[in-house]
C-alpha cells in the first residue's frame, strides 16, 4: 500500500507503506458496478492540445463486465475506423492524434478531508508498452485552477504486469473544493482496429489480497507520458541517476546526485522521438520508454 504526501519543492517526497495518522478513511476497490465516467483529451503529434470532452465509456474503448466485474482498458480505436482516409485522424496505416483515455469515477463531496485508498488488481496486462501508457491513479481537480491536479500528478502511477495494487492520498490533499477521482488512463496513438489483437490489454478486476504489493510491480511512473517540455518521474526509492537515451541507445542526458524519490526534468532541447528514459535506484536501473513531442 502506498501513502503520498506531496511537498512542494525540487524533490517531492513520497512516503510509501506508511498509514495515515488521520482515524478517517475512505477505502475503494474496483467494482465495474460504480459509476464510470470516461474522458478523452486529444494532441497532435506535436504535443499541441487539440480538445477534451465527455465520452462513453465504452467509446473510449474500455469495457466494464459487471458479471465477471472487471474492465478491459485499450486504446481508443473508433476515430481511426470511423474516419476513412481523414487526416486529421489517419496517418497511412496508423492513426494521427495521441488519446489520453480516462476512465473514473467521481465519488463526490463526502470524499474530500478524509484519506483515500483506491485498490485493485491486473489480471492480465499485455499493452504494448512501446506504444502505450496505462496508469491508476488518484487526481484532485481544482476547479479554482482550470481544473488542473492539484497533486501533480503524484497520485499517476503504471499499472503493474499482473497482481494487486493500491494507492493511498491523506486528507490534507484533498482538501474542500477539489474534485476527487479514482480510476485508470491509456495514453498513445489512436489506434487502427487492424492491429486490435497485437496491441493489448489491461484487464482490471477487484484485488485478491487488500494490501499486498505485487513483486513484479514497477517501481517507476513518468508523468505525463507523452510529454512535451518537462516529464516528473517518481520512484519509491531514492532516484541516485536519470540517463535519458534515444532510440539507438545513446545517451542524450545524464542527471546525477539527486537523492530524491521525485523529480521533474526539462525535455524542451531534445526533438520529437521515442526516448528510454533509464532510472538509477540503488544498485536496481529500470527503463521506462517515454513519447516526446515538440
Amino acid at each position: 500500500m502506498k501513502t503520498i504526501y506531496t511537498l512542494k519543492s525540487i524533490c517531492f517526497i513520497l512516503l510509501l507503506g506508511i498509514s495515515s495518522a488521520s482515524i478517517s478513511q475512505n477505502s475503494v476497490s474496483f467494482s465495474a458496478s460504480d459509476n464510470w465516467t470516461g474522458y478523452m483529451n486529444v494532441f497532435d503529434f506535436s504535443g499541441n492540445y487539440q480538445f477534451g470532452s465527455g465520452w462513453g465509456v465504452a467509446d473510449l474503448k474500455s469495457t466494464l463486465n459487471t458479471t465477471d466485474n472487471t474492465l478491459t482498458l485499450q486504446p481508443n480505436f473508433n476515430t481511426y475506423a470511423d474516419n476513412p482516409g481523414d487526416p486529421y485522424w489517419q496517418n497511412g496505416a496508423i492513426g494521427a492524434k495521441v488519446m489520453d483515455a480516462s476512465t473514473y469515477v467521481e465519488p463526490g463531496a463526502t470524499f474530500n478531508g478524509v484519506d483515500l485508498t483506491f485498490s485493485g488488481s491486473v489480471s492480465s496486462n499485455t499493452i504494448d508498452p512501446s506504444l502505450y501508457t496505462a496508469q491508476y491513479f488518484i487526481k484532485a481537480l481544482d476547479p479554482a485552477n482550470g481544473y488542473a491536479d492539484a497533486l501533480g500528478g503524484a497520485g499517476v502511477y503504471d499499472l503493474p504486469l499482473s497482481g494487486n495494487f493500491s494507492l493511498t492520498i491523506p486528507s490534507s490533499s484533498l482538501t474542500v473544493g477539489l474534485v476527487i477521482q479514482y480510476g485508470f488512463v491509456v495514453v498513445g496513438i489512436n489506434a487502427n482496429p487492424a492491429d486490435e489483437a497485437t496491441i493489448g490489454s489491461v484487464v482490471i478486476a477487484e484485488p485478491s489480497t487488500l494490501g499486498i504489493t505485487p513483486t513484479n510491480e514497477s517501481l517507476i511512473s513518468l508523468y505525463p507520458n507523452p510529454a512535451k517540455n518537462v516529464v516528473q518521474i517518481m520512484s519509491n526509492e531514492n532516484i541516485d541517476k536519470i540517463v535519458v537515451r534515444d532510440i539507438l541507445g545513446k545517451s542524450v542526458m545524464n542527471i546525477n546526485s539527486l537523492n530524491c524519490k521525485s523529480t521533474t526534468i526539462n525535455l524542451s532541447s531534445l526533438n520529437s522521438d521515442f526516448y528510454f528514459i533509464e532510472v538509477h535506484t540503488g544498485n536496481k536501473i529500470e527503463v521506462k520508454k517515454l513519447m516526446k513531442f515538440k
